[in-house]
């Protein structure tokens, strides 16, 4: 469903393509899109159906982090892409076609066979502009802040639309539990609170149905209920493994069985696992297996 938001209708989402939320900006320069779809036929139908809504071409692509599941529709977009320095290292990793593969298949093992040839054709361009802590796009009759700020990975950033009141959170803010691989536990849940600070009206977050408010104190409280249960594990004598069995936390998220994206239990496990490990870290007690 593409939902339409802000001045004149000019801020469009697409939450239903496998991977990422795609984000569209209307303005007088041009689109600027935020994260681009995974699939090469999503991608295709995305840059068709933006161009069909809005007349306009595209300005700049913004990617909010370097993982596959936000870049790979780049190709089928624009070479204008934008995003943290960080970042483009990650996407100058993508290239790797054999890497890429087998990073898709952790995450879709049903899908890498269907798009194996159009992933051998796949061009990943590299950025056209990055930079390190803040950018600010002036298009004319909307202001686009970029700041980078962590958290999901290192070189993830948020994107700002003072005017709309509309933040694009990346995957600091998902309807799912957390990809914690890249993650910095604490910087995450910082960034959080740096979110609810903000005059916003309106969150899009990295996975999930756009919300406000509202979705990221949910977020919020996931990073503090788990926090404080891999807390009291340790003070009980825990080990992590054990923590894995008994934990509520992974739990938190409801599972869509009806969704393409259903996490795999033992991946909520190895997230929890790498989440463990930092806020047992912050205590002294790192050691714990």
């Amino acid at each position: 469903m593409v939902i339409e938001k802000g001045a004149k209708k000019r801020i469009f989402v697409e939450t239903e393509y496998l991977g990422a939320n795609v984000s569209c900006i209307n303005t007088k320069k041009g689109l600027v899109l935020i994260d681009s779809p995974f699939l090469p036929e999503d991608a295709k139908a995305w840059a068709e159906l933006i161009r069909e809504r809005t007349g306009r071409d595209i300005a700049f692509q913004i990617n909010t982090d370097h993982h596959f599941d936000h870049v790979m529709g780049n190709d089928f977009l624009t070479d204008k892409i934008i995003c943290h320095s960080t970042a483009a290292k990650g996407i100058k990793f993508l290239r790797d076609k054999k890497e890429l593969k087998n990073i898709i298949r952790a995450s879709f093992p049903d899908i890498l066979d269907s798009i194996e040839t159009e992933i051998d054709d796949l061009r990943i361009p590299s950025p056209h502009i990055t930079f390190d802590r803040k950018l600010t796009l002036d298009m004319g009759d909307a202001t686009i802040i970029l700041e980078f700020v962590g958290g999901h990975s290192p070189g993830t950033i948020l994107v700002y639309l003072p005017e709309d009141r509309v933040v694009f959170t990346g995957d600091n803010v998902e309807g799912q539990f957390p990809y914690f691989g890249q993650g910095q536990f604490y910087v995450w849940k910082d960034i959080l609170k740096k979110i609810l600070s903000m005059d916003i009206e309106l969150v899009v977050p990295g996975h999930g149905q756009v919300g406000g408010k509202e979705m990221v104190e949910r977020y919020l409280s996931f990073f503090q209920n788990m926090e404080e249960e891999v807390k009291n594990f340790k003070l009980q004598g825990v080990t992590i493994e054990q923590m894995v069995q008994k934990s509520k936390t992974i739990h938190f998220f409801p599972v869509d069985e009806t969704s393409d994206e259903v996490q795999d239990p033992s991946w909520l496990e190895q997230q929890y696992r790498f989440a463990a490990k930092q806020i047992l870290a912050s205590t002294g007690s790192s050691t714990q297996k």
